[in-house]
């Protein structure tokens, strides 16, 4: 009989053991932590140290003066750098850049689950833009794993005047590109004003086939798909824009800011939000009284089947915690602040190069459409492109190519067909260089 109890006993404590160890791993996080707790966090992030305590390291530090933040700045390339990183740093936070490596982490399961913290009425996503909470949980399977402070997202910036100036309508919401180019051709090429803008050739044939779910490259297959007739559509779209004096594709330098839309001579441009900062307020501050631009935006361009969809609306800067992390409490009081309503009207003032998510506190003084920015879904059905499968640098290569076959085009140096013909064969060679 004391056997038998002794063994009871035994058995008890082992599930008593059990029943803690699994409750005190679910209570790994309070929701609100001790305010005088100590840790040394290390972020991941492509941020330098500088950027991470202008942005928020600052106010996090005057707030939680006890924990220290070690920045390991890192630009995410294949899983094999990826997995050096996690193993030689072991960060406690990830600051995740965009929606496919995110979508990675979760399949890796590297991120610790925040579902049960969220339902917690202090958090308030209510104040977070709901597409990008329906994004975060369409591709979490119901869970939420970090959380975005901004995303990135595209309208179509249009000159008003110079529509009021020849009477032509102002563009609208949930265009397609066919349509953004028909209006732009009603613009007169002779008067020096064209209605569209594009840095370059390339630039504009990405965005072109983004909006309609294409890929230069087959994964299957690893071959380049240049030479179909999807990539034939908009090639010719393109170069029809172009050879009515419809669309201008200057070429210009990526960091050139005035542009033909900022020195009037284009009507429109389709570009990031960041363009505000970047161009217009850029222009303004340098020149003051003698630049004046009347400009407004509406929605980016649109798949003719999928309007409320964009492509461009992409989540970045999502905050997440290392599911291998030893500081987790710590860990989760920085995600909490980063995210939080007071840090969103702190940075509210001035305006920033990605859009908040928090849609009550966006730059606007001068109140422009600024919903042009938000009244789009994220495109969740779209494939990952595997880029551990391609060489490096092969994509940014690729847009050399069919911007130098594009070029050859519009100046009358090759016929588009032969145009095509070397974009595959050129990019094919590229992509077996391995």
């Amino acid at each position: 009989m004391k056997i038998r109890l002794k063994v009871l006993f035994a058995t008890l404590m082992v599930l008593l053991l059990l029943l803690s160890a699994c409750s005190s791993d679910k209570e790994t996080i309070k929701y609100e932590g001790d305010p005088a707790m100590k840790a040394t966090l290390k972020v991941m992030s492509i941020e330098s140290e500088r950027q991470i305590m202008e942005e928020y390291g600052d106010l996090f530090k005057a707030k939680y003066p006890n924990i220290e933040l070690e920045i390991v700045n890192y630009q995410w390339r294949n899983t094999a750098s990826l997995n050096k990183v996690l193993e030689e740093e072991k960060p406690d936070v990830f600051s995740i850049t965009s929606n496919d490596e995110y979508e990675q982490f979760i399949q890796d399961n590297r991120m610790y689950d925040l579902s049960a913290l969220l339902s917690n009425r202090d958090f308030d996503l209510e104040g977070v833009h709901p597409e990008v909470i329906n994004y975060l949980r369409k591709v979490g399977d119901g869970k939420i794993y970090g959380i975005p402070s901004s995303f990135l997202s595209k309208a179509i910036y249009y000159n008003k005047d110079l529509f009021d100036k020849y009477g032509i309508p102002y563009p609208k919401d949930q265009m397609t590109w066919e349509e953004v180019i028909q209006l732009a051709k009603r613009f007169p090429s002779e008067d020096g004003i064209s209605g569209l803008y594009m840095r370059n050739f390339s630039d504009f044939v990405n965005d072109m086939a983004w909006v309609s779910r294409i890929n230069p490259v087959s994964e299957k297959d690893l071959a380049v798909t240049l030479n179909t007739e999807s990539y034939r559509k908009i090639f010719e779209l393109i170069l029809d824009g172009y050879q009515t004096k419809a669309v201008n594709l200057p070429d210009i330098d990526l960091f050139e800011v005035y542009d033909p839309f900022i020195t009037g001579t284009s009507a429109m441009t389709v570009d990031y939000y960041y363009y505000i900062n970047n161009n217009i307020n850029w222009a303004t501050e340098e020149k003051g009284d003698q630049f004046h631009l009347n400009w407004d935006v509406v929605s980016s361009p649109v798949d003719e089947f999928n309007r409320d969809i964009s492509p461009y609306f992409r989540v970045s800067g999502i905050v997440a915690i290392n599911a291998e992390s030893g500081q987790k409490q710590a860990a989760w009081e920085l995600v909490k602040f980063i995210n939080s309503e007071q840090l969103a009207k702190a940075k509210s003032r001035t305006v920033s190069v990605v859009v908040p998510t928090r849609t009550d506190y966006i730059y606007n003084p001068e109140g422009k459409r600024m919903e042009a920015f938000y009244n789009l879904k994220p495109d969740v059905n779209r494939k990952i492109i595997n880029y551990n499968l391609f060489p490096n640098r092969f994509f940014g290569n690729l847009d050399g190519i069919i911007n130098s076959e594009g070029k050859a085009v519009m100046v009358g140096v090759k016929t588009l067909d032969e145009a095509i013909a070397s974009m595959q064969e050129r990019g094919q060679r590229l992509l077996d260089q391995k």
